[in-house]
């Protein structure tokens, strides 16, 4: 909306004319500029969000992890179980050594890169172990998961 400015002048005759500005003397914001700004705080907020539920995730499983998987069929008379080894960081790890048991024997595998994993299904007679004990990196790293 333009501003008209009226002057008057002598005689009671009135003279308009159009300044060519825009009236801002309502007082009142267009809704595009609060919708723009409800916009962006809610984009922000998910960025936000986003950012945090990723950081929670991957904080927390950060490193060597091993997961246990025992699988049975339906009628109880086969029985599968797989460790699976993780490396949840961005560097390789090396020279993984997984025992299985307190006094079982060492297996060596490797290495594992980074955010890769490694499934291992034990020996016939290593199958009543109580815990799976794996090191890396010449035992700096070690990490014991009871089954």
């Amino acid at each position: 909306m333009n501003t008209l400015i009226n002057h008057e002048l002598y005689y009671n005759v009135s003279l308009y004319y159009n300044v060519g500005k825009w009236d801002k003397g309502s007082g009142r914001k267009s809704s595009l500029q609060l919708n723009r700004k409800k916009i962006k705080y809610i984009m922000l907020g998910g960025f936000v969000i986003v950012a945090i539920v990723v950081l929670s995730v991957f904080i927390p499983r950060a490193g060597l992890t091993v997961e246990i998987i025992e699988r049975s069929d339906a009628m109880h008379s086969v029985k599968t179980i797989s460790i699976k080894v993780n490396n949840n960081s961005p560097q390789e790890i090396k020279d993984v050594m997984v025992q299985f048991g307190e006094n079982g024997k060492l297996h060596s595998f490797g290495n594992i890169g980074a955010f890769g994993a490694i499934f291992i299904t034990p020996d016939t007679d290593e199958l009543n172990f109580d815990r799976v004990i794996v090191s890396a990196n010449a035992g700096n790293i070690e990490t014991i998961k009871f089954r």
